[in-house]
C-alpha cells in the first residue's frame, strides 16, 4: 500500500504527454488547453434532468417521456476531444486514461455538489455486457466508478446491479429500439448468501431502501441504459437515482457546434 501511495504521488510531477494533444508536461493529466477544450459551454441552455441542450426551450430526450433517473451529471460533451478520449479508453482499451477521465468526472460532480446537488450514498457502475467484458478485459464504467469512490469519499458497490442477459448491441439502434432493448435487462440484489455458489439464492437488496444512488456510465446517448438501470434500482427501493457520465452525446442540430 505504501508503494501504491508513492506511485500516485509520483504521477503528479513526472513529465508525460498530454493524452489530448501530446504536449510534454509535468503530471499525468490534460494540458490546460485540452482541459479547456473539454469544458461545457456555460451559456448553453440545457435540460435540468438529462443535460441535453434545449431545442426551442424543450428537451428532445425528456419531453416525450420523463426518464426514471432524477438527473444527469456529465463531465463533457461527446464531441471533438471528448469523443476521442472516450473512444480511446473504451474502444482502443487505453486503460491508462481511466485516471484522467475519473478526474474530469470528479470535478463535474464536485461542481454539482457546490451548486446544491445531493450527495449519494453509493456509486454503482452500469454492468458491462459479458461479451464486451471478455473482449476488453475490463469494464469501462466499473473502472471509472472504482477510481471515483476514493476521490469523492464515497462507497462503491460494483455488483449492486446485474445484467439478466447481454441484450442487443445498441450502437446501430434508434431511440425507440434502444428503450425496448434495455427494458427489463437489469436487476438489483443484496449480498450473496454465504453459500456463495453460482446461482445461489440471493437476499433482496433491502439496504437500497430510500438510498440515493449514483450510476456511472461512459456515454449517455438516448438515456435508455440509464433509464433501465434506474428502473431496476427504484424497483429495489432506491429513493433517488442520478447518472454520472463521462460524456453527454448531443443530437445533430443541437448546440452551437453541431
Amino acid at each position: 500500500m505504501r508503494h501504491l501511495t508513492a506511485w500516485r504521488d509520483w504521477r503528479g510531477w513526472v513529465p508525460a504527454e498530454c493524452p489530448g494533444c501530446g504536449l510534454r508536461m509535468a503530471g499525468q493529466g490534460l494540458c490546460p488547453a485540452c482541459a479547456g477544450a473539454l469544458a461545457m459551454d456555460p451559456g448553453l441552455p440545457r435540460c435540468a434532468v438529462c443535460m441535453h441542450p434545449l431545442a426551442a426551450g424543450r428537451c428532445p430526450d425528456c419531453a416525450p417521456a420523463a426518464p426514471a433517473y432524477d438527473r444527469i451529471i456529465a463531465a463533457f460533451d461527446y464531441r471533438d476531444l471528448g469523443r476521442e478520449l472516450v473512444q480511446a479508453y473504451k474502444i482502443r482499451c487505453r486503460l491508462s486514461l481511466a485516471d484522467v477521465l475519473a478526474d474530469r468526472m470528479a470535478c463535474a460532480v464536485r461542481g454539482a455538489w457546490a451548486a446544491g446537488a445531493d450527495v449519494p450514498r453509493w456509486i454503482v457502475p452500469v454492468p458491462a455486457r459479458r461479451l464486451a467484458l471478455r473482449q476488453r478485459g475490463f469494464s469501462p464504467p466499473a473502472e471509472i466508478a472504482r477510481l471515483l469512490a476514493p476521490r469523492l469519499g464515497l462507497a462503491c458497490r460494483l455488483t449492486a446491479v446485474r445484467r439478466l442477459r447481454d441484450g442487443r448491441k445498441q450502437a446501430a439502434l434508434g431511440r425507440a429500439d434502444r428503450l425496448e432493448a434495455q427494458a427489463g435487462l437489469y436487476a438489483c440484489d443484496g449480498p450473496r448468501d454465504r453459500r456463495g455458489l453460482s446461482g445461489a439464492w440471493r437476499r433482496p437488496a433491502a439496504d437500497l431502501a430510500g438510498a440515493r444512488i449514483a450510476v456511472v456510465d461512459d456515454v449517455l446517448t438516448t438515456g435508455a441504459t440509464m433509464h433501465a438501470v434506474a428502473m431496476a434500482l427504484k424497483a429495489a427501493g432506491a429513493g433517488s437515482v442520478e447518472g454520472w457520465v463521462l460524456a453527454r452525446a448531443v443530437r445533430h442540430g443541437a448546440g452551437p457546434r453541431s
